[in-house]
């Protein structure tokens, strides 16, 4: 009830003057304000424009990273209490994850594709004594962060978290990776593109799947290239067809610059790994 009485005062304080865009941090604050109301027995912190680091009662810490709220919200401003509930929504959800001092069920860890930006972004908001988030590269231009799969959001995993043995992890978390994703499909697009769909959340992960790659099944002209401006949207063309790539480069450099964008880069597969495309 409190968390709808504080919305309901949101707007009214923004809805007069709604065509003005809130600037990062007054959308910081506002989305603190929430999380206060819907968390009561946590410290909820601003610890810069669109970073929150969230306490629980029992000690828990939580640090959220709202550039893609923010980004979801500067799309469309009249949606900023819609935006506000359904993130509190998710951070309310990994709190009471940690606060009820649930175990990490290991058999729901997946790897999940983040831009290096991303990854340094966060880290300069967590204090040097935080535990830091679970990730390693994957090229110049990608990272590979690791979550916990919930039942309505992700949770990304710290140097706290109990993983066992951090040499299998990426083994681990491929494996269930490929038991969540039941069904992946090609679908063909225009000028000899294709779009791989899996779940619509981990679609860009399967780049770690080798055998998707080298299995031969994947028929184009050249080289694998693959687009992934989403972690949710994967494209595939060859590197010998020029009007495939252009059209991959136009999606992607759309598509990463929206809400959720990972990166407008292309990545070819060689030697059992996509590295960035240079070619034309």
């Amino acid at each position: 009830m409190r968390f709808l009485v504080l919305l309901c005062a949101l707007v009214l304080c923004t809805g007069a003057a709604r065509a003005e865009l809130l600037n990062p941090r007054a959308f910081t604050d506002a989305f603190a304000a929430a999380a206060t109301a819907a968390l009561p027995s946590a410290k909820v912190t601003v610890a810069g424009d669109l970073h929150l680091e969230t306490r629980s009662a029992s000690g828990e810490s939580t640090t959220t990273d709202l550039r893609n709220a923010y980004d979801v919200y500067r799309a469309d401003p009249s949606r900023l209490d819609q935006v506000i509930h359904d993130y509190v929504g998710v951070l309310v959800e990994s709190a009471h994850y940690g606060d009820a001092k649930q175990p990490l069920d290991r058999s729901r860890i997946v790897p999940v594709f983040k831009s290096q930006r991303w990854v340094d972004g966060v880290r300069r908001g967590m204090s040097p004594q935080a535990p830091q988030i679970l990730a390693e590269p994957y090229n110049t231009e990608l990272m590979v962060v690791y979550a916990e799969d919930l039942p309505s959001s992700v949770r990304y995993l710290n140097t706290r978290d109990d993983v066992g043995d951090r040499g299998q992890l990426r083994r681990l978390a491929l494996g269930n990776l490929n038991r969540i994703l039941s069904k992946i499909e090609m679908r063909p697009g225009l000028d000899g593109t294709w779009l791989i769909t899996a779940d619509g959340n981990y679609d860009a992960s399967l780049l770690l799947a080798d055998q998707v790659w080298s299995s031969g099944q994947i028929k184009v002209d050249g080289d694998i290239v693959v687009g992934v401006p989403l972690r949710g949207a994967l494209f595939v063309t060859g590197s010998h067809n020029h009007a495939g790539l252009a059209r991959m480069r136009a999606v992607a450099a759309q598509l990463a610059a929206g809400p959720y964008g990972l990166s407008s880069e292309l990545f070819v597969y060689r030697e059992g790994k996509f590295v960035k495309f240079d070619g034309n």
